[in-house]
């Protein structure tokens, strides 16, 4: 079979097979979800009542109760349908790619763009696409966990017992090109689609906090309002309608709609993190956003833009054509022809993108010099040798090239001692000028040095200054070398008086108590490897810090994981960084990170918001029915007045306050130690607040029956109770303007006009019994 298509093949092949993707997990259909409202306990509680009206011939009670029911009920469909559609929304963003030949040319297409037939190129660190046969490889090793669970990695070649590679496995090391055999549900992951696609999704901390809330609420609201019945039993009151009374109070005290609103206010929030080119994989990432206390960058492509060019070359004996030809088959990368023809998309690395530009410029053709030799052997880069090495054939003759770390090759190559010393000196004077250094090298001649810049991204600066104000430290840790991170971390105001660097090498000579003394003073780790990493990850946390971290290789995954927040990258990042990782950022940028930190920190701000607003209005009801029953007054308020203070204050205002934009102080107060709920100084809020608003409305009751009547006093009670309720909201937004939450300011004034209709018309008056 011939692999490799033309994009009118591939075309006809996805048409033909469908596109390569698994099935996706079983939606909830409206229909279950609105079912699900009617199996809420508190429904059941209001139908009892509606029963309980129903029997005592309270026609009115019996439908307005009704009509309470089925708008609770619109509401919490309406809520909760949301939030579910939001989510599958979240989860239809992130795309996978991947790098396939068509019409003979290597382009970046959506891995669900692949169909059998097309030819497939994978590196370290590559999700394999689909089913396929290897046709051909370089030192390939592929981790088939997934499938077999066996943790090492599998050796892979053109050979007959070792050439086949499976969907969702990921290549460890080497590199290979594959024809693609079978996608989506036909290869031989799919045969697990079904079971997968069956898998709840698991509650983040935040979301179990909330659901233990709402049932330790529902107990209290049961026994608060079993101990209120009694007492008006006792107090000689109708037992039917005290019945009614008690349980309006406890679906009151319960906001059923809470889970519902955070759920919306998360995934709403997610998508606005998406817009500003950060994809949340989970939704624990937004709760441990806030709380970051540290953040490990890397700097290339994170603090710098990525976009590598050749500054500064020094070559050895006049052997510019050796070092060329070096730079160019000891390179994985690949340059794809833009569509104003001017210019060039690079596949793969940039640095040996930038390789391959400065040969174009040279005038080399690189496509008629890899046609005129062969690849015999391939020795990838990795970080412990910090060398990439090539054994290349022209006719009879083979060569062996290598390219990497100054100090590796330098030490390796046939050099005087002098020569070597000379050599240093001048990767040491051109590293100090921010350069990326790169030596090269023929059988062991050494070539030359090339430098590399990567400007540094102009916005960091002021992203730098945002993080110092909101309390959170920022690290560098990078695999190049002390010269070029010190000349970045200078260039974006990183490094302060007295701030250290440290290399991986001096971190492997400290003990983990001498690390945790240090690591205090440090801002720079240069030349670190991807265990090194870690360590530093580990040792933060050790200290009670909470870690974000960025990561784009396949080693940087223990990192990603270790981390409260693994952060990879969208555009440099491997697919196993991006699997491990619980953000995605889709340009690469440092600043992209500070705006996500500053949005989860927005996100809890907001929920927390909502859980006081909303406690705070159902504690204000339970202490003035509470009191009004402990000082033997009328109930000062009706069922049916209870149910609707309730629908209105967990409907729109409560949601209106998840949309909440960044105060000003937002990003200048120190992050958040731990989850927490109800902190104490939200429950001195909840407290004060209800009791207040508690207080308020019962003087008036009192005041207001004494001199009014029943009827009265209850009407005026019941618009307080809604107004001052209304008024909270703007309480608690006390660094925002009145009118900077458009929703919440619009929803306010309905609910008030409606409260101001059903105090004036004589037919709402008579329903709400004023």
């Amino acid at each position: 079979m011939k692999y490799g298509l033309t994009r009118e093949q591939a075309k006809q092949e996805l048409n033909k097979y469908g596109p390569n993707q698994l099935p996706a997990k079983q939606k909830t259909s409206a229909f279950k979800v609105l079912l699900k409202q009617f199996q809420n306990p508190l429904s059941f509680l209001l139908l009892g009542a509606i029963i309980l009206s129903a029997m005592i011939g309270d026609r009115l009670d019996t439908f307005l109760i009704a009509g309470i029911l089925v708008l609770n009920t619109i509401l919490g469909f309406w809520q909760e349908y949301k939030a579910s559609r939001e989510l599958e929304a979240l989860r239809k963003l992130e795309v996978e790619y991947s790098r396939v030949e068509r019409d003979g040319k290597q382009i970046e297409i959506g891995a669900y763009e692949i169909v059998p037939g097309d030819l497939v190129i994978l590196e370290s660190g590559d999700r394999i696409p689909a089913d396929g046969v290897v046709l051909e490889s370089y030192s390939l090793q592929v981790s088939e966990s997934i499938l077999t669970g066996e943790s090492l990695p599998v050796a892979k070649s053109t050979k007959e017992d070792e050439n086949l590679v499976f969907f969702a496995t990921t290549v460890t090391s080497g590199r290979a090109k594959i024809g693609v055999l079978q996608t989506g549900i036909r290869t031989k992951f799919g045969s697990l689609a079904e079971s997968l696609s069956t898998v709840e999704d698991e509650q983040t901390p935040f979301e179990r906090a909330l659901a233990n809330l709402s049932k330790a609420l529902g107990l209290g609201a049961l026994v608060v309002a079993a101990l209120i019945f009694i007492l008006r039993i006792l107090q000689g009151y109708d037992i039917s309608s005290m019945a009614i009374s008690s349980i309006a109070l406890m679906v009151a005290v319960v906001p059923e709609g809470l889970p519902a609103v955070v759920t919306i206010i998360l995934a709403m929030g997610m998508r606005k993190m998406y817009r500003k080119k950060a994809l949340v994989r989970k939704m624990i990432a937004v709760e441990s956003l806030g709380s970051a206390t540290v953040i490990c960058t890397d700097k290339t492509g994170t603090l710098t833009k990525n976009e590598m060019r050749v500054q500064e070359i020094s070559i050895a004996d006049s052997r510019k054509a050796d070092l060329l030809k070096c730079a160019v088959v000891c390179n994985s990368a690949s340059l794809v022809l833009k569509e104003d023809g001017n210019s060039f998309d690079i596949l793969g690395d940039s640095t040996e993108g930038a390789l391959l530009l400065f040969g174009r410029d040279n005038g080399l053709d690189i496509d008629l010099m890899k046609s005129e030799g062969k690849l015999i052997e391939e020795i990838p880069f990795n970080l412990e040798k910090r060398k990439m090495t090539v054994v290349w054939q022209e006719t009879d003759k083979r060569s062996e090239f290598s390219k990497g770390a100054p100090e590796v090759l330098i030490a390796e190559s046939k050099l005087s001692e002098d020569a070597r010393k000379k050599w240093d000196l001048e990767y040491q004077k051109m590293a100090k000028k921010g350069l990326r250094v790169l030596a090269f090298s023929k059988d062991r001649q050494f070539l030359g040095l090339v430098g590399i810049a990567d400007e540094v991204r102009p916005e960091v600066k002021a992203a730098l200054n945002l993080t110092r104000k909101a309390g959170i430290k920022v690290v560098m840790v990078t695999g190049d070398n002390e010269l070029t991170a010190k000349a970045v971390g200078e260039k974006v105001g990183l490094l302060s008086e007295g701030d250290e660097i440290l290399t991986g090498s001096q971190l492997n000579d400290l003990s983990e108590e001498e690390l945790l003394q240090r690591i205090g003073k440090v801002r720079i780790f240069a030349r670190i490897t991807p265990e090194e990493k870690f360590r530093i990850v580990k040792a933060y946390q050790s200290l009670g810090e909470v870690v974000a971290v960025t990561g784009d290789g396949v080693n940087d995954v223990l990192a990603l994981k270790q981390a409260e927040v693994g952060v990879s990258m969208g555009k440099i990042g491997t697919d196993v960084s991006k699997e491990a990782s619980d953000i995605i950022l889709m340009d690469d940028n440092f600043a992209t990170l500070v705006s996500a930190v500053e949005q989860g920190r927005l996100i809890y701000s907001n929920i927390l918001k909502v859980v006081k607003f909303l406690l705070t209005g159902n504690l204000s009801e339970v202490i003035l029915i509470g009191g009004g029953a402990i000082l033997g007054l009328p109930v000062p308020l009706l069922p049916i007045q209870i149910l609707w203070i309730n629908f209105v204050t967990d409907g729109p205002p409560a949601l209106a306050l998840g949309f909440d934009s960044a105060s000003a102080h937002l990003m200048q107060t120190q992050p958040r130690k731990r989850l927490s709920l109800l902190s104490r100084d939200s429950l001195r809020f909840i407290v004060s607040g209800g009791t207040v608003i508690a207080l308020i409305c019962l003087l008036t009751f009192y005041f207001v029956f004494t001199t009014m009547g029943l009827q009265t006093s209850r009407a005026v009670t019941f618009t307080i109770m809604v107004v001052l309720q209304m008024i909270l909201p703007f309480v608690m937004r006390r660094h925002h303007g009145i009118y900077s939450n458009k929703k919440l300011f619009v929803s306010v004034v309905i609910i008030l006009v409606i409260q101001l209709l059903i105090i004036t018309l004589p037919p709402l008056r008579s329903l709400f019994k004023i």
